[in-house]
């Protein structure tokens, strides 16, 4: 960790940091070159293997590299593949310290290349071009960056990333500012242009450009970092691995997460539980919204006892039935809280809803929160939590949500930092408390910062339409986060089930039906859900039947994906992630972020909005199997594929080795999954499943086997090491897939 440095920063007001907006745009724009005098000197250091610190002054106390979770993974790094050439020197990269702002400005004289990355951005997939303000917001600013998880991380097809370690809240200007030089350069007439939005589009800049990064206050110095690939996917690699390598859910957590109407009562939890497994539809988490509080806006974190009487025993059946219980709340504690009191000294200068905001950079107050979790809840059967409105919110939205930056905190933080870092702390110290217990648990949050890949929580947000909810999942893999975007409603029932279908391979499966009192297959339709107007029994049934279909692919596949999480743990590589990262000399692929990898191995094209046909690009390098077909497909072409609303088109890797379940209710630490081995090709490369308890730590001192699957001469075989004592896995039989060309 790096060692925090006093800071003598004048925080700005919002309303005044953006009366600077003009001024940075001329001063960065005479200061991108490097021959202008006043730039801070640096100190460059190579930390690890393909991994450079350039520091420049004196970086701020509070930053994610100061409050991380978990030290660089120097080991996992040091096993990368050799990195590449960057195409400039560390020492080339420039920062200017001023009192208003710092700025840094790294090459990027890169005109065929192209960069990704700056977090959960909904609305942007290729950046070159835009300018970014990486806020942590709940709502969808057109391609400025602003998400639930900004991120000042962005990497280049050149292969190799750049990391800006601030809690601030930076500008960022992607390739797109030319500097003043000594010789000014004729330009080109343009045609005139006679539509705004033809005059106004992200261009191309003329000359050397940079990426910029200004970063508001006085705050006297700042860490930047270098990762080399030498492709994308080793710098994403990198930089997981710098955080402290992915995060492993529990077994159970890779299940579906149903989470239930905010006013529903015991007797509501209780049946929904009941029909879930009447209906035979996998399930095996069940989250309880708003109304489990006694108070809510802000949070009591105390049960409701009107509507839960008796909580204990409900959490004790719902785990006897198989359903682990998952809380919602936030962190702005009511003065009916129990934590009131001992945290009223340790919590900012403004409440929220009328609830302390709590001061989570103070270890007393970080641990007093961990531990009231742990002690009245963990304790008692709750296995995770849904942290909800630590984000914030847009600009133009008024309402009473977040506390400013001029906030004052006790720790020494101050409001924009701890706006930006607010989440991120919060999910350290609930993850702390589990790890106290030894109990993986696997949550929900609602904004997070950098370097957050070892936390076992999954982003969400109110964000809505397709596109963005696709995109999010394709641009989390460049940034260490995980993406949920699970289903609440839609338009239409073909919506509903695409929607359903693309929530199945997310690194989370969340049916999110929160604002209606019934189960989703009684009605769909938000209003009519609400007004009690229930579908009749046959069309239940026949809904029920088609979640249950795409619920049950997403468990056939559960062993598959656990192994890919285990390689997010060890190697950084995301089990969910672009194509981009696998296939980097396609470029066709640079402009695709509608479709995405799950696993290794298999490619899914999700049908958009309620369509049901669509054209799937397959990348070049190897060939690919129509899942449901069977049918040989050369990469590098794209198909129109056509199938019925709820089927994901799915793709296999030629030459995989697909480990494929029988479906499960739910996963029991007893659970022992039967497993069918299907060889897709003729040479298929192993594949490694990994056996553990699913539950707890024990597989970081060892307690794990390695099950190394191959296939030679129409055989298959597997190699069994490791310590653990258990079982995971029981291989039954091997099914060589017919192709067809």
């Amino acid at each position: 960790m790096i060692s925090p440095f006093a800071s003598n920063a004048k925080i700005q007001g919002f309303a005044g940091f953006l009366l600077f907006a003009g001024f940075v745009l001329a001063v960065t724009a005479t200061a991108a070159d490097p021959a202008t005098p006043g730039w801070t000197p640096p100190t460059v250091s190579e930390v690890g293997k393909g991994v450079w610190r350039i520091r420049f002054g004196q970086p701020e106390r509070f930053t994610p590299n100061a409050v991380r979770e978990s030290q660089p993974n120097w080991d996992g790094i040091a096993r990368l593949p050799a990195p590449g050439t960057l195409p400039f020197q560390p020492e080339d990269i420039r920062c200017r310290v001023t009192p208003a702002r710092t700025v840094v400005y790294v090459p990027c004289d890169e005109p065929d290349d192209q960069i990704y990355g700056f977090g959960l951005d909904p609305a942007a997939y290729e950046q070159k071009g835009l300018r970014k303000y990486l806020s942590v917001c709940a709502g969808v600013m057109d391609k400025t960056g602003a998400s639930h998880g900004p991120v000042p991380f962005w990497l280049s097809t050149r292969g190799y990333g750049i990391y800006v370690d601030t809690a601030r809240v930076p500008w960022v200007h992607v390739a797109r500012l030319a500097a003043k030089t000594a010789a000014a350069t004729a330009t080109a007439a343009e045609e005139l242009k006679t539509q705004a939005a033809d005059l106004y589009i992200a261009r191309p800049v003329a000359g050397k450009t940079a990426v910029q990064v200004e970063i508001p206050g006085d705050s006297q110095g700042v860490d930047v970092y270098v990762f080399a690939g030498p492709t994308p996917r080793e710098v994403v690699q990198r930089y997981n691995l710098f955080s402290g390598g992915g995060c492993l859910p529990p077994l159970w957590g890779l299940g579906m997460k149903y989470r239930a109407f905010t006013g529903a009562n015991q007797a509501n939890i209780t049946n929904l539980a009941r029909a879930l497994r009447d209906r035979q539809i996998p399930c095996d988490m069940l989250g309880l919204e708003p109304g489990w509080q006694s108070r809510s806006y802000s949070c009591s974190l105390t049960w409701a006892k009107d509507r839960f009487p008796q909580p204990e025993s409900m959490v004790n059946e719902l785990n006897r039935q198989g359903f682990k219980v998952n809380l919602w709340e936030h962190a702005y504690i009511n003065p009916d809280s129990p934590l009131y009191a001992p945290l009223q000294p340790l919590s900012g200068d403004f409440l929220v809803w009328g609830g302390l905001v709590v001061d989570f950079a103070d270890p007393r107050a970080f641990r007093l929160f961990a531990d009231y979790h742990g002690q009245t809840l963990i304790d008692h059967g709750i296995a995770g939590f849904k942290a909800d409105e630590c984000d914030n919110q847009p600009l133009t939205d008024c309402t009473p949500f977040n506390f400013p930056y001029s906030s004052v905190f006790p720790s020494g933080i101050d409001g924009e930092q701890m706006i930006q870092l607010y989440g991120y702390y919060y999910q350290r110290s609930i993850l702390s408390a589990f790890r106290a217990r030894n109990h993986r648990t696997w949550g929900d949050v609602r904004a997070t910062a950098a370097l957050a890949a070892p936390l076992p929580f999954n982003l969400y947000s109110d964000a809505y339409q397709f596109d963005q909810y696709l995109r999010q999942l394709v641009n989390a893999s460049f940034a260490g986060l995980l993406w949920s975007p699970e289903v609440r409603d839609a338009g239409n029932l073909d919506e509903l089930l695409n929607r359903f279908a693309l929530s199945s391979f997310a690194a989370q499966m969340c049916l999110n039906i929160w604002f209606m009192p019934h189960p989703v297959w009684e009605q769909y339709d938000h209003d009519k859900n609400l007004a009690h107007e229930l579908l009749a029994e046959p069309e239940q049934q026949r809904i029920a039947a088609r979640l249950r279909e795409i619920v049950t692919l997403r468990y056939r596949l559960l062993p598959y994906l656990y192994a890919s999480f285990h390689r997010y743990q060890a190697e950084g590589l995301p089990p969910v992630r672009s194509l981009l990262l696998d296939f980097p000399t396609d470029a066709e692929l640079r402009k695709v972020d509608h479709e995405f990898l799950f696993g290794d191995n298999l490619l899914v094209a999700p049908y958009l909005g309620s369509e049901h046909r669509r054209q799937v690009y397959l990348p070049k390098g190897c060939n690919w199997i129509d899942f449901t077909t069977g049918t040989l497909h050369p990469g590098g072409k794209t198909l129109t594929v056509e199938g019925q609303t709820g089927d994901a088109p799915l793709f296999v890797r030629e030459n995989t080795l697909l480990p494929w379940a029988e479906p499960v209710s739910h996963i029991a630490s007893e659970t022992v999954f039967d497993l069918t081995i299907k060889v897709y090709g003729d040479h298929p490369e192993p594949f490694t499943l990994v056996e553990d308890d699913g539950e707890t730590y024990d597989y970081e001192r060892g307690a794990q086997n390695r099950l190394t699957l191959t296939w030679a001469n129409g055989q298959g075989a597997v190699v069994k090491n490791g310590s653990y004592p258990g079982s995971r896995y029981r291989l039954s039989r091997w099914e060589k897939v017919a192709l067809h060309p």
